[in-house]
């Protein structure tokens, strides 16, 4: 295996790095990782992303593991473009500010990155967060090139926060925020909304139980209807082989009861089609982000990508 350290270009130009993990031998086979929210970027989470790099490269699949653009809460990142005036290269990132639906300019960019390296079967992976964004992004893509897909640790980021905000601020915060989305998106909600320092655009983003973001609503369709949206809408329309694995002791799958509860959850909402290509696995004693069974995660995935 050798380990490279890269940058992107996400296809609106914005510059993002990454690793790229290659087998020894020569492979035509890519994995993209896209990591969770905030300081879960790919160079936080060292002994997930090497135990991942490890995995896969040993099953002849390269991995890029790249800090999209809600890397970081905050994160002022550069536009490669010569045309804007240097005033205007600069893109304000991190989760405190990202909207779910542009993350199609960052995979779009790393298919493009691993196209001209001469890779052509690809694989999307990704880590409570970064699982909203395969789904997200499967039903905006037009040229959809991933073969499977991993959805590890997928959360109810809505369900999370209406626990955790409570009913009163939960809707005070989601009117505030859709007041000023459009207007003034990147104004800092305010400390009373229990949302500071989220941005507006980003709040009503992550709030808004009808958005893109909702597409793991464990808490809705246990307890209660938080919108009209209709539930799991974007993960039923998933039709690449998906592998969903969480751990058993993930702790933000309180809004499901716990991870075996999550699991069966989204078991009973994949269609009998893709039951027949789908897998679903718990590992044993794992939290949220796999700390401690980094390596039974990884070999799990890079199985699962290669013998299904």
């Amino acid at each position: 295996m050798t380990l490279e350290l890269v940058s992107l270009l996400a296809t609106d130009k914005i510059k993002l790095p990454g690793l790229l993990y290659r087998p020894d031998k020569p492979s035509r086979q890519a994995a993209i990782w896209l990591h969770g929210m905030g300081d879960n970027g790919v160079f936080y989470n060292t002994t997930r992303t090497n135990a991942l790099g490890k995995a896969l490269t040993e099953q002849g699949i390269a991995l890029l593991a790249y800090n999209n653009r809600g890397a970081h809460n905050s994160k002022r990142l550069r536009i490669a473009d010569e045309n804007l005036p240097e005033e205007d290269r600069v893109y304000q990132g991190g989760t405190h500010f990202e909207q779910i639906s542009d993350c199609i300019y960052d995979i779009e960019g790393a298919v493009n990155f691993l196209n001209e390296l001469g890779f052509r079967t690809f694989y999307l992976l990704g880590h409570s967060t970064g699982a909203n964004k395969i789904c997200a992004y499967h039903v905006r893509s037009v040229k959809n090139p991933f073969a499977k897909y991993v959805l590890a640790g997928p959360g109810d980021d809505v369900g999370l926060f209406f626990q955790e905000l409570g009913v009163k601020k939960f809707w005070q915060a989601l009117k505030y925020a859709a007041k000023f989305a459009q207007t003034d998106p990147l104004r800092l909600m305010p400390k009373y909304s229990g949302m500071y320092p989220f941005s507006v655009q980003a709040s009503w983003d992550i709030l808004n139980p009808d958005g893109a973001y909702n597409t793991f609503p464990f808490y809705e369709a246990t307890t209660e209807r938080l919108g009209r949206k209709p539930l799991f809408d974007e993960y039923k329309k998933i039709e690449r082989p998906t592998l969903v694995i969480f751990g058993a002791e993930d702790e933000y799958t309180t809004t499901a009861g716990g991870a075996p509860n999550a699991l069966d959850l989204m078991l009973k909402n994949t269609s009998n089609a893709m039951l027949k290509q789908n897998d679903f696995v718990l590992i044993p004693g794992a939290d949220h982000g796999f700390h401690g069974h980094e390596t039974a995660f990884a070999k799990r995935v890079g199985d699962w990508l290669v013998y299904g």
